[in-house]
């Protein structure tokens, strides 16, 4: 499972990292990442959301269903195209 750790860094620097890597693991046909962002004041988290919810491939799971929850990070599940796809967009 892939990782992003937005842990600590400024507002605008964490969207656009968590924006690239999750189009990466799109691209990638990854099913599932793991957003690190802190408890802190919860703007991250927040941002995380957010960002999930602009992409229609993205669905962030509810920590009821997962086995362990960290409440400094979040679980997104990504709805990939298989390999084939994924060639014929980049063709």
């Amino acid at each position: 499972m892939r990782e992003i750790r937005i842990r600590q860094m400024s507002y605008i620097d964490a969207k656009s990292k968590l924006e690239a890597e999750l189009n990466e693991a799109f691209m990638r046909s990854e099913r599932r990442v793991l957003v690190v962002h802190g408890v802190g004041q919860g703007k991250l988290k927040a941002l995380v959301q957010d960002v999930a919810r602009g992409y229609d491939f993205c669905r962030v799971v509810d920590p009821a269903n997962l086995a362990h929850y960290n409440p400094g990070c979040t679980v997104i599940d990504i709805d990939s195209p298989d390999r084939a796809d994924i060639r014929r967009y980049r063709a």
